[in-house]
């Protein structure tokens, strides 16, 4: 028995002595492992690194080409806003010219239709407010003058009535002859004609009735003479 167990010991004895190289020769190759994969982060890393240079540079170049775009892009626009000005200027004075040659006259003559429609169409294509607000008298002229000339010549009836006699500013007749002159629908525009636009014709028209009122509407002819400019063609 004593015999057997020191067979066994040697074996194990042996045994060890085979396996220690094996174990040492896996260490070995272990560490060497380890350092190849060592070595192969570090150039990675380097590899890596390299390119982050060289995507920070590239950054860097469209950072310099971004701001130059935005300097061209404000000049553009520094550029575009002073188009946009002349452009306005120069239609501002291009309708202004339009309106004095062409359209104005219209506002000086008694209401004619054909005239009117000319007219009308001169506005096609302007741009300009001051200018286009103007349209509105010229669209209105048929309508001012058919409103004031059936004024008058109602009123011409009711004063027929009284024998053309004078009436003072205290009287029904001249407060309601008043009342209604300032009523009629180009009454506003008259009333306004030192600061707005206006109908010159209109206005002489107008300009007769204010006298004939102030005189105490007992002058026919004076009555007569507004009512004649209102007859249009």
């Amino acid at each position: 028995m004593k015999k057997m167990n020191m067979i066994a010991i040697s074996l194990a004895v042996m045994a060890m002595a085979l396996w220690a190289p094996d174990a040492a020769a896996q260490a070995t190759q272990n560490v060497n492992q380890l350092e190849r994969d060592i070595e192969l982060h570090e150039k990675n890393i380097k590899d890596k690194e390299a390119a982050i240079l060289d995507l920070e540079n590239r950054i860097d170049e469209l950072k310099a080409q971004l701001k130059e775009l935005e300097t061209q892009k404000k000049t553009l626009e520094k550029e575009v806003k002073n188009e946009v000005k002349l452009r306005k200027d120069k239609f501002t004075t291009r309708d202004e010219l339009v309106y004095d040659q062409e359209i104005v006259d219209v506002l000086y003559n008694p209401y004619n239709k054909g005239d009117i429609e000319e007219a009308l169409k001169s506005f096609d294509g302007m741009e300009t407010k001051d200018v286009m607000k103007k349209r509105e008298l010229i669209e209105k002229y048929g309508e001012y003058t058919k409103n004031l000339k059936e004024f008058l010549e109602k009123q011409k009836t009711e004063l027929a009535k009284a024998k053309w006699t004078y009436h003072s500013s205290a009287t029904d007749v001249y407060k309601k002859f008043e009342k209604g002159l300032k009523g009629t629908k180009y009454w506003k525009i008259y009333n306004k004609k030192e600061k707005n636009e206006s109908i010159d014709y209109l206005d002489r028209v107008m300009d007769k009735v204010m006298l004939f009122k102030n005189d105490g509407l007992k002058s026919e002819h004076q009555l007569n003479e507004a009512i004649n400019m209102l007859y249009a063609n």
